[in-house]
């Protein structure tokens, strides 16, 4: 485990001629990293087994495990750290830093997302709402390196696909400069994670408290502080209802009942003071969110969930057939797509009779047919002429309309029609 302590104090030599520029960190962490190739040298349980056997650590910077699970520092230096991060989870959090420096893929593989954000309007220094944009996706597989820039010009989310990923960490304390620390909420929302005040983090407590004992006066009192907030504490307050309301039962992910219809009048009463056009957006984009995750997590197949994984994280045909190209080499994206959902259309759920994991019920062979005609670009009368021609029958007009209708406006289809 010298490894760790090599690139350390070679990197804390470099940095220190450099008079610890935070503008040439992340390059110079960047050629440490793929210079020392540590995932060639060493393996992620050799850390824990070294860990473990160690009678005291280097000081660790995150004790309690607030972002990696765990993290572990593995060289503490006056201006920078090294950890390694295990992650069990993948998650679509959006965000930027307020430090610098770079990363590496140790173990598992990551879609990684680069996004710009285009600032609309600033509510405050810590809140911002504009447009949201991706610059760039791909595969990140063992041994990877990204430079990891402060601020807005590195606005990314790490999807991690294996159980666990695990990635190396050389980066700086803190960056004032890059400060706040944003995390972003598409399609237009930044929001500072980290502000807190302790007395609407109480009020937050208590109106939790109301809603978790069916008090009678609950919507009445939250909705009377909810008339009043402020535009952050507003939407990390519906941030918490919304979480609340959701359960996990089986029948809310196919829409057999409707947890959000309470959540709908605390938005409205958001929407009279804040506008309509900025707290909506995101969460409907939430929704679809969590509606593909339910069903990542009903899914054991690894194919399968590759491809809702790249439902979670990528926006548009070309991005996502792009990613696929990565994975299966050779394939036709599009035929390979059809084939997973197909699978999906034809996976049935553990204790149901009807659902599937695709959440269309009757998902069959036209279907299947009109869902290729849109991917390929068509719509309307093109997909009639199409299903006449390899056909060579008449097609029900009306049938095919609604086919292709409910195939555009599925939450799980959503990201390939972006």
């Amino acid at each position: 485990m010298d490894i760790f302590k090599e690139i350390g104090d070679e990197l804390e030599t470099l940095w220190r001629r450099n008079n610890y520029d935070e503008a040439t960190f992340p390059t110079l962490a960047a050629d440490a990293l793929k210079r020392a190739d540590i995932p060639a040298r060493t393996s992620v349980w050799s850390v824990v087994e070294w860990c473990l056997g160690q009678t005291e650590l280097p000081r660790q910077r995150d004790v309690h495990a607030s972002f990696g699970d765990p993290p572990v520092t593995v060289y503490s230096g006056p201006r920078f750290h090294i950890d390694i991060y295990f992650w069990f989870e993948g998650t679509t959090a959006i965000h930027q830093h307020g430090f610098c420096g770079a990363f590496q893929v140790m173990h598992g593989s990551s879609i990684h997302s680069w996004y710009e954000f285009k600032l609309g309007r600033s509510v405050n220094t810590f809140a911002e709402i504009g447009e949201m944009s991706l610059k760039t996706c791909e595969l990140l597989r063992v041994g990877d390196v990204q430079q990891i820039l402060g601020g807005k010009a590195y606005i990314h989310s790490l999807f991690h696909l294996d159980q666990p990923s695990a990635t190396i960490v050389v980066r700086t304390d803190k960056s004032p400069l890059e400060l706040p620390q944003f995390s972003y909420y598409k399609p237009n929302l930044a929001i500072d994670p980290f502000f807190e005040q302790d007395t609407i983090t109480k009020k937050t407590q208590l109106a939790a408290a109301l809603i978790r004992a069916k008090n009678p006066g609950a919507d009445r009192m939250i909705g009377g502080w909810l008339a009043e907030c402020d535009f952050q504490t507003t939407f990390n307050l519906l941030r918490s209802l919304r979480h609340l309301f959701r359960s996990n039962q089986i029948d809310e992910l196919f829409r057999l009942s409707e947890p959000e219809s309470r959540f709908e009048k605390y938005l409205k009463i958001a929407e009279e003071h804040h506008g309509e056009d900025v707290f909506r957006p995101v969460f409907r984009h939430q929704e679809m969110l969590d509606d593909i995750l339910k069903r990542r997590a009903l899914a054991t197949e690894p194919d399968i969930r590759f491809f809702l994984a790249l439902l979670l994280n990528v926006e548009g045909r070309e991005n996502i057939f792009g990613l696929m190209k990565q994975l299966f080499p050779g394939s036709d994206p599009i035929e390979k797509v059809l084939d997973l959902v197909y699978e999906l259309a034809n996976s049935r759920i553990a204790g149901t009779e009807r659902s599937n994991l695709l959440g269309l019920e009757n998902f069959g062979d036209a279907d299947l047919y009109v869902l290729e005609q849109v991917l390929r670009g068509r719509s309307g009368n093109e997909i009639v002429e199409a299903f006449q021609r390899d056909f060579g029958s008449d097609a029900d007009i009306g049938q095919l309309a609604e086919k292709e209708n409910v195939i555009r406006s599925a939450m799980v289809f959503a990201p390939l029609m972006a």
